[in-house]
This record gives C-alpha cells, structure tokens and sequence, in this order.
C-alpha cells in the first residue's frame, strides 16, 4: 500500500525531494513515505540516541504537515525512554545521597568517640581566655617534653595564681645545669637577670622600690667558660 497522494495545491509550503519525500523550505522537517503512512523527521531534534527526531507515523501527507505546524509551536514529544533514564537517574542520585549521608554519620560516630576518648581539660584551663588557653597549652606541652612532672601545676599557678613559676622553673634549670665548682659569679649572673626564650618569661633582681639592681662582677675577676 502506498502513501496518499496529495495534489501540489495541498503541498503547502514543502518542496519535492523526489522517491516520495517532501521537505520544508526551512530544511527543518523532511517527510518521507514509511510503510503506506508518513512520517516527519525534525532536524533540530533529537531523540534519546542523539539522532534526528522522527515523529508519526501519520494517514496523510495532510496529516504530517499539520504535525509540522504543531511541532513549529510545541516542545517534543516526551520519550518513554527518557523517562526511563530519568528514573535512572533520580535512583541513582537517592543512592549517591543516601552514601553521603550514611558516610557523614560515621564520620560524626568517629569524631565524637575521638572527642570522647581525649581526657577532659580541667576547669581552670577552660576558664582562661582562648589567648592564654592557647598558651597554656603550648607550655604544658614543652614542660612535658622536657620530663617535668609537674607541669600543669607549674602553670596553673603562673597563670591563674599570679605567682612566677614559670621563670621560678627555668632559673632552676639554668641552675640545675651549672657546674659542681660552679662561682658564686656564676650563679648571681644567673640570678640576677635573665630571660627563656622557648618559655616566653624574663626575670630580674630588684629592690623594694622596683629599681633595678645590677651586679657588677668584682675587678679582675674572670668569668669561668
């Protein structure tokens, strides 16, 4: 069975390819014979594969132009398989957010049993300013270091007791590491001024005034390398 035959006056505005297929002065939509009926092919869209749009099948040559002036107007026609690759889709998307969401809750299991896991800071360091919390810290860490046993102790009083004991520490050591012939020279330099750059203090002797007391080494005498 052949496709209905139109006269030209029913042409319209499409121009004859020749084997049966019409085309629109735009070149947009082709009309080709297929299988006793017509079918239209829109080159400005595409289907699901990336090729040309196809649209029909259609009884009439009449048929298949008003379809060209409907599609002139219209969106395309919705794809069952676009709908298919849509749900696809939107599974595929639950599922990634579901992974997300189950990763971010064992992330926040094993960040609150790391927190949970770390020993409790005492109230007088959580009393302190973020500034000198921070700092306390940092020197609770080198005193540990350095084999002190006593060292939240030792700045626990520095910093909240209002007492030098962290300066008291390090003249000690300076002290401690003179030595055993060491002069009294030696340990009145020690005493009388003197600074730890790693604990951040400074000492000095003064009077009762605050002045100052500078202790000058007796004439002729030598420090002791």
């Amino acid at each position: 069975m052949s496709p209905t035959k139109t006269t030209a006056a029913d042409d319209g505005s499409l121009k004859r390819l020749g084997g049966g297929r019409w085309q629109t002065r735009d070149e947009r939509f082709t009309i080709e014979p297929q299988s006793g009926t017509w079918a239209v092919v829109d080159a400005e869209e595409t289907d699901d594969l990336g090729l040309p749009l196809v649209r029909g099948p259609f009884r009439s040559l009449t048929d298949a132009k008003a379809a060209i002036a409907a599609a002139r107007t219209n969106a395309a026609p919705a794809s069952p398989l676009a709908k298919r690759l849509e749900r696809g889709g939107m599974k595929r998307s639950a599922a990634a957010e579901t992974g997300r969401a189950g990763r971010g809750a064992a992330k926040g299991r094993a960040a609150a049993k790391s927190a949970a896991d770390q020993p409790e800071e005492p109230g007088w360091l959580r009393d302190l300013s973020p500034p000198q919390r921070g700092r306390a810290r940092r020197l609770i860490e080198r005193l540990t270091g350095d084999d002190v046993g006593d060292a939240a102790s030792i700045i626990r009083r520095d910093l909240v007791g209002d007492v030098p004991a962290i300066a008291a520490h390090a003249i000690e050591q300076r002290l401690a590491a003179l030595p055993a012939d060491a002069t009294p020279a030696q340990v009145v330099r020690i005493l009388a001024d003197g600074s730890d750059d790693a604990l951040g203090v400074r000492w000095r002797i003064v009077d009762g005034d605050g002045r100052p007391i500078v202790i000058e080494p007796p004439k002729g005498a030598r420090r002791r390398t």
